[in-house]
């Protein structure tokens, strides 16, 4: 299963706040993480999220789950089952960068993605 892991003491909270939906295109597809849903004890994050690829849609969820010790894994919710494409892999690990971005600190730990450089907000 696609996953990232951030180390470091990582507050969701924050993430939530500054949080911007975007979209990534790859040739002809399109990847959107769309509107997040923090949890009310602030320890995992829900992420609307659309790949479209090939003209196949495949809506899912993006879990963010802060874990004791201040880890954070990303990875498809286990409540939606899509394909686990290029496209959705692609998606988390976005997510990942810009989650590792937005720890001080933080630093990338387990992850069977390559994660993208990300300069600035699309």
């Amino acid at each position: 299963m696609p996953h990232v892991v951030i180390e470091g003491v990582t507050d969701l909270s924050a993430f939530a706040a500054g949080w911007m939906p975007f979209v990534v295109r790859q040739g002809g597809d399109i990847l959107r993480a769309d509107q997040l849903f923090l949890a009310k004890d602030a320890r995992a994050c829900l992420i609307d999220s659309l790949c479209v690829e090939a003209g196949r849609k495949q809506p899912f969820y993006i879990r963010l789950a802060l874990h004791d010790g201040g880890n954070v894994t990303v990875r498809v919710d286990p409540m939606t089952h899509p394909e686990r494409s290029e496209g959705v892999r692609a998606l988390i690990a976005h997510v990942g960068a810009r989650l590792l971005r937005a720890t001080p600190g933080g630093r990338l730990g387990a992850t069977n993605l390559v994660l993208p450089a990300i300069d600035r907000e699309p």
